[in-house]
């Protein structure tokens, strides 16, 4: 049976021959590459776009798109990996639109990518403006594609750029059933940041229901430029034909799968989560500013604010240095501001007059090495959430007793050669941990600096720290069992040292007792209470706790 894809997609597309692209078997090192004219020397350049960059890369991205369908929950062959998805949007009417013939749908203001593809290629766009209050007017759309037959494909997107409006899930389907010979093309490249499930599991069991995504906004990867549609197998097989060979760069192809890492995966949850709750308070701290009319927050990454003299606005930001995207198309005072970072949010609170407040204090670390691979993400002003995953139960319970009772949130997540032994994933735990609290510390402005010892049963244990910059460690304490589960006990000395190393700090651990799963517990609980002491705010926010005035 032909698909929809295959009825509605342009003849030459369905005509085109098969692509004579060379193989690039993963094993490339270890052959004799002389299939595709490259040049076999290494490159002439240094830092990390050296690699393999005088080769051409997988050509289809293999490993890429089999990682994105996990992350979307589709099949491999329902996902065409792109550069963007703007690539995807300009391939789709490639695909299926015929110059002076066939047509587009969209529905301003929304991005404005769709009928600049469409344009391009020829097409006729048929614009279904959103209603007063930036809705889907989904019966004036349906209408719409009816009443002019030539519209192969309409361009929903949401959340909605430049609107952030998020369209739900079952106006969508009302959409689709209402025009089964037309594709319907769901853009949620701002998905992750709203209260809505993704419809991309969906659009792969829909005969006219297509899904793009994108890595740009979520996972903070713009500049590598790398996008998503997915869709039943038949219409991706088709968008394919239209791709270029080796569309996507090897520097590309690499920061995607680092950056997609299940080790990352709570990092990005906990930063997509900031992003969230600092739309909500910045959305709440804009509505009382002086000259905003209205602040619309939205399912995105933005605020779509109204402001009454955006002149006068523009004049500030351009001062100030901040870059903002004004569109009047929306309203004469329309101004989109993005989510940034705490510095970038409150240099847009001050355009307004309005002042951000203490900024929690957060660090991260990643260390990939050829053992390990971890990330840490840490938060000193809030208890939650804490989620550690070394692969070591009894070390996963040690830090998460640290963080507990250092009253901090902490995320880990590891995934180390424990085939070998566990000494890799605990030491270099450790030196990440240290360092992702160093970098929470900062400039160590306005802390305790020192802190404690600790009974527990009939053991005692005493951390005494000094968030001093200097690294120094002293353990006194030895252990009868060799492992409890399993982490080896040997390990508890060499953990305490690289916290040191890698925190910058003298770290003095002494514990007594006789049964070693308390001695071992109570080192970590104490060091927890250490830090709650030593990292607290006191006093002068601004001093330095030091009379050398520097750490």
């Amino acid at each position: 049976m032909t698909s929809l894809a295959e009825r509605l997609a342009r003849p030459e597309i369905l005509a085109l021959p098969h692509v004579d692209i060379a193989a690039n078997p993963a094993s490339a090192r270890d052959i004799v590459k002389l299939d595709s004219n490259e040049n076999g020397y290494p490159p002439l350049v240094t830092g990390p776009l050296a690699g393999d960059i005088n080769r051409y890369p997988d050509p289809q991205a293999l490993r890429l798109t089999a990682r994105m369908a996990a992350l979307y929950g589709v099949a491999p062959d329902e996902i065409v990996v792109t550069r963007g998805a703007d690539d995807a949007i300009d391939a789709l009417v490639r695909a299926f639109c015929r110059a002076g013939e066939d047509a587009v749908a969209c529905c301003p203001p929304t991005f404005g990518q769709y009928a600049q593809a469409a344009r391009i290629q020829g097409a006729r766009v048929v614009e279904v403006p959103l209603t007063a209050d930036f809705a889907l007017d989904e019966d004036a759309l349906i209408d719409a594609v009816r009443r002019d037959g030539a519209v192969k494909l309409v361009f929903l997107c949401s959340p909605n750029n430049p609107t952030g409006d998020v369209i739900a899930p079952g106006t969508v389907r009302r959409v689709t059933a209402a025009l089964p010979d037309t594709l319907i093309v769901l853009d949620e490249a701002y998905i992750e940041f709203a209260d809505v499930e993704s419809m991309a599991t969906e659009a792969t069991r829909a005969d006219n229901l297509v899904v793009l995504r994108t890595l740009s906004k979520a996972y903070g990867l713009a500049g590598a430029r790398i996008g998503a549609l997915v869709g039943p197998s038949s219409l991706t097989a088709i968008v394919g034909r239209v791709l270029p060979p080796y569309a996507l760069p090897s520097p590309s192809l690499a920061a995607a799968l680092d950056a997609l890492a299940p080790t990352l995966m709570p990092i990005h949850a906990e930063r997509i989560a900031t992003i969230i709750a600092d739309r909500a308070r910045l959305a709440g701290l804009l509505r009382d500013a002086d000259g905003v009319t209205s602040v619309r927050e939205g399912g995105a990454n933005f605020l779509l604010l109204d402001v009454a003299d955006p002149a006068a606005l523009a004049r500030r930001a351009e001062a100030a240095g901040v870059l903002l995207r004004f569109r009047p198309q929306v309203a004469p005072g329309a101004v989109r501001a993005t989510i940034g970072t705490p510095a970038e949010n409150a240099a847009l609170l001050a355009l307004f007059g309005q002042t951000a407040g203490r900024t929690n204090r957060t660090g991260q670390a990643i260390r990939h090495t050829k053992e390990t691979r971890i990330a840490v993400a840490i938060d000193l002003d809030r208890a939650e959430p804490r989620s550690i995953a070394t692969g070591i139960p009894f070390y996963d319970h040690m830090l998460d007793q640290v963080a507990a009772h250092a009253g901090f949130s902490l995320i880990l997540q590891c995934e180390g050669d424990l085939d070998i032994d566990a000494h890799h994933s605990i030491e270099d735990c450790a030196i990440a941990f240290g360092s992702a609290l160093s970098d929470a510390l900062g400039a160590r402005r306005g802390i305790g600096r020192f802190g404690f010892s600790l009974p527990m049963d009939e053991t005692q244990a005493e951390v005494l720290i000094d968030l001093s910059g200097r690294p120094f460690a002293r353990f006194d304490g030895d252990f009868t069992a060799s492992h409890i589960g399993a982490y080896p006990t040997e390990m508890t000395r060499h953990v305490f040292r690289s916290f040191a190393d890698s925190l910058g700090a003298a770290l003095h651990v002494r514990v007594t007792g006789d049964n070693d799963h308390h001695k071992t517990e109570a080192c970590y609980k104490a060091f927890g209470r250490a830090l709650r002491q030593a990292v607290r705010t006191e006093g002068d926010s601004l001093s330095v706790p030091s009379t050398k005035g520097v750490l």
